[in-house]
């Protein structure tokens, strides 16, 4: 199991890898989403360079129109010279391009919410892909169901602020101007009752986030997936270097002491790895 990074700045990188984090996810410039850091094909070559031994994967996982599948073909085909360990998709358009240009690159299934069985993972991985993201609405039970019944390598949500909804729509952009005002380009929030979300605008569209913070521990200590994700972004730097060091100390030494300490810097709220999404449809009334 590697702890994976999703930086909000590559500035303080050796310091994570330092303490532990094994490999990075970054986005791809002008073709991803959600990303706080984006490189370009040629800054991907020089931060592969410079770290070598770390696992770095790169994301596209925007959804595609027509005017940008010629860019997204050109940049699979320098990506795949690079020896990246892996790219994250959304779009389907990507596999197809991966087996018309025969490319060895890996790919990594990343649609979100749709993957939470074992059946289409083992569908994707026929088609070759090498990787899935597990959605962050499945309960530990079925992380470990999936992990069971497919051969595909497992990504799991384990620490940070889970994207809730994202929209191509400029929400906070139109909110402002609806009240002769600009936006200013930062993180907003809404209430809904008692739970409170965190909104967040780029030229892509406009981010929902839970403002409560994972603590994915079980899947340190119940599951066996290869990779277990922390987004820092939005989280304060010296608490995410904290908890890095007690992820990678537990992991050497299964001690769980380090559990309750990583629950005192974080809290315990677990998302639902403890509670099963249950979707109704009403009847119609007569």
């Amino acid at each position: 199991m590697k702890l994976i990074l999703i930086p909000d700045e590559l500035s303080n990188l050796d310091a994570y890898i330092d303490r532990g984090c094994e490999g990075i996810i970054i986005g791809l410039k002008d073709l991803s989403t959600n990303y706080e850091v984006e490189l370009d094909v040629e800054q991907i070559k020089l931060l592969k360079e410079k770290y070598p031994t770390i696992d770095i994967f790169v994301s596209m996982n925007k959804n595609f129109f027509n005017e940008e599948m010629s860019k997204v073909e050109q940049s699979l085909i320098e990506l795949d010279k690079l020896d990246i360990n892996g790219i994250l998709y959304y779009d389907l358009s990507v596999v197809y391009l991966k087996n018309k240009n025969n490319l060895n690159v890996d790919l990594v299934w990343n649609q979100t919410h749709m993957v939470n069985n074992y059946k289409t993972c083992n569908y994707y991985y026929d088609l070759g892909v090498k990787y899935g993201f597990l959605s962050t609405e499945i309960t530990i039970d079925e992380i470990n169901e999936i992990k069971e019944k497919t051969n595909m390598k497992l990504f799991a949500f384990g620490y940070g602020y889970p994207v809730m909804a994202h929209t191509r729509r400029s929400l906070l952009t139109n909110y402002f101007i609806n009240r002769g005002k600009e936006y200013d380009g930062s993180v907003c929030h809404i209430y809904d009752n008692n739970n409170k979300f965190s909104l967040k605008e780029d030229e892509t569209g406009t981010t929902f986030l839970n403002d409560e913070f994972v603590n994915g521990s079980c899947l340190l200590t119940n599951s066996n997936v290869d990779f277990v994700v922390f987004n820092n972004n939005l989280f304060p730097e010296d608490k995410s270097l904290q908890l890095v060091s007690l992820i990678s100390e537990y992991k050497t030494t299964n001690n769980e002491r380090i559990i309750g300490e990583i629950e005192d810097l974080i809290g315990d709220y677990t998302n639902f790895f403890y509670k099963k999404t249950i979707f109704m449809v009403k009847k119609n009334d007569k």
